[in-house]
């Protein structure tokens, strides 16, 4: 009895559970048509960015490093930046140790003051030099009047005494007048020449010492330059990318100190292969996408290509020697410039990857 029932329901179950009905094909073709529909401009829109743009991935953010170097030597008393830090130019980044410097500049300002106080003297020196020198060619003059005055009364009184017009007596006193004032007069020549090479010992002294005052001016203006070169500083606006210098190291000049990126001074360097360059340009717009921010797109332009493939100015370039020639598709390095204005959330830093678009045209 029982297993009749079973039986009977059993039956029953299966004829009266509903049938369901499966999709049509045509609602299933409305479907694909609406996806197509909708999505044809999107893939119209990608195969005309396909044709019309020329892209690579070997591609990467490249800028300039600035390697900053003390241009003194001494020990670092400071150091006022980190790695990775941003800077600004004319920040103070590091600092070393003035004490000798100081000294010198000192030292230095001490040397001036005593060349200029002694220029002070030799040029009253020479004032006087040179009066002195006037007075002797005064005297001079006078004696050399007077010799020859004394000349023409003895040639007088000569001839007064063969014609026995004179006593010898007074002849004799003209003779001697005679000689007393050549004496004179070369003893005042020899004043003036005295007089005059002691002007001109002062004079050669003035210009040693005015050489003195120069170097002392040049010292002491090194001297200062040097005071200032204790202070290291940014030269431009940028980032510490290293810092390699530690307070209480010694610096010696062309040691780098720090290695500083510049800001807003980027570039992209895409090697493209050399098949993709037939329509490519100076000039023309890029569309830059960085790996490291999914979705962002930069703007750029082509600015320049290099005049030779990369594996050209490799360290080791490749011989195609006979026998052994196996054609290799080269790339060419493209620099890019970027357009788009620096973007504070998402910066750009040397070595990021990145995926240019070269708008080509058709």
């Amino acid at each position: 009895m029982s297993e009749q029932f079973k039986e009977e329901n059993k039956t029953k179950f299966r004829f009266s559970r509903p049938q369901i009905k499966k999709p049509s094909k045509k609602i299933f073709l409305i479907f694909i048509l609406i996806i197509l529909v909708v999505a044809s401009p999107f893939v119209y829109q990608k195969v005309v960015y396909s044709l019309t743009h020329q892209s690579t991935d070997d591609a990467y953010v490249e800028g300039t490093y600035i390697y900053i170097s003390p241009q003194i030597s001494g020990k670092i008393v400071a150091v006022n930046v980190e790695r990775y830090q941003e800077v600004k130019k004319g920040q103070v980044l590091a600092e070393i140790d003035t004490a000798d410097y100081t000294n010198a500049l000192n030292l230095n300002e001490a040397t001036l003051k005593k060349a200029e106080a002694t220029i002070n003297e030799i040029e009253s020196s020479e004032k006087q030099a040179e009066a002195a020198l006037q007075q002797a060619r005064d005297n001079y003059a006078s004696a050399k009047a007077e010799a020859e005055l004394a000349q023409k009364e003895k040639t007088r009184y000569e001839d007064l005494y063969k014609q026995d017009a004179v006593s010898a007596d007074v002849y004799d006193t003209y003779v001697t007048k005679e000689k007393t004032a050549i004496a004179a007069m070369k003893a005042a020549e020899k004043a003036v020449n005295q007089a005059k090479a002691a002007l001109d010992t002062i004079r050669a002294k003035k210009v040693t010492t005015l050489y003195a005052i120069k170097e002392a001016k040049a010292n002491l203006d090194q001297a200062l330059i040097n005071v200032r070169r204790t202070k290291i500083y940014a030269p431009e606006d940028g980032y510490i990318a290293k810092k390699f210098a530690e307070v209480g190291n010694y610096a010696v000049p062309g040691q780098t100190l720090f290695i500083l990126v510049k800001k807003n001074d980027l570039w992209v360097t895409a090697n493209f292969k050399e098949t993709q360059l037939d329509k490519m340009r100076v000039g023309q717009k890029v569309d830059i996408y960085v790996d490291a921010y999914p979705g962002i797109k930069f703007e750029g332009h082509v600015e320049s290509f290099q005049p030779g493939t990369g594996a050209v100015f490799s360290l080791l370039p490749p011989e195609n020697a006979t026998g052994n020639f196996v054609k290799v598709v080269q790339r060419v390095p493209v620099r890019i410039a970027i357009d788009s204005p620096y973007d504070p959330k998402h910066p750009l830093y040397p070595g990021l990857s990145v995926n240019p678009y070269v708008d080509t045209g058709f």
